[in-house]
């Protein structure tokens, strides 16, 4: 049963400019469920007009009015106990279960792998990847590789093609005395 809770009606992501009210009590699903999966949830719901005024601040104790506006506000009529947990909630190395209210790994293959690497690695069945037990901080010079789980040195890279030796020929300059004058 939906009951009165206390919901932001608008805001603005200018700091200066304020709407009045800024909230306002309105019936929403809430409550308990028999179940930690599952969440009291709106299974109707509908948009009311509520009218606002939008104001901004100008400095010392003065807001100016802008304007009258209307603002929509989800109502929710009607609710129902539902799963926490939605098929919108799933990564792309999983499939929804509704009867379960979960996501659940698809990738077994690398689960598998994963778990006979289980001295430094271990699955992570939430991102349903495999992941190194331990992360450490590597010194200067040497960086964490994911897929060993330890440090090693930094690859230098080339900035520059390989250098090809050439041979160039140069004169010298000439010394040409200044003018005395």
């Amino acid at each position: 049963m939906p009951e009165l809770q206390t919901v932001n009606i608008a805001a603005s992501d200018d700091p200066s400019v304020l709407y009045i009210p800024q909230c306002t009590r309105v019936e929403r699903c809430g409550g308990c469920c028999s179940h930690h999966l599952l969440a009291c949830q709106p299974e109707t719901k509908e948009e009311i007009p509520f009218k606002v005024i939008k104001t901004q601040y100008t400095g010392g104790k003065k807001l100016k009015v802008l304007s009258k506006e209307v603002i929509l506000v989800e109502k929710h009529t009607k609710c129902k106990c539902d799963c926490k947990v939605r098929a919108e909630d799933c990564n792309r190395f999983q499939e929804y279960r509704k009867s379960e209210c979960r996501c659940a790994c698809t990738n077994y293959d690398e689960e598998k792998k994963c778990n006979k690497n289980s001295l430094t690695k271990l699955w992570n069945p939430d991102l349903c990847a495999c992941q190194c037990r331990e992360t450490m901080q590597c010194s200067t010079g040497s960086y964490f590789d994911q897929n060993e789980c330890k440090c090693l040195p930094t690859p230098v890279k080339r900035r520059f093609a390989p250098f090809q030796r050439r041979s160039y020929r140069t004169q010298p300059f000439p010394i040409v005395p200044l003018d005395d004058d």
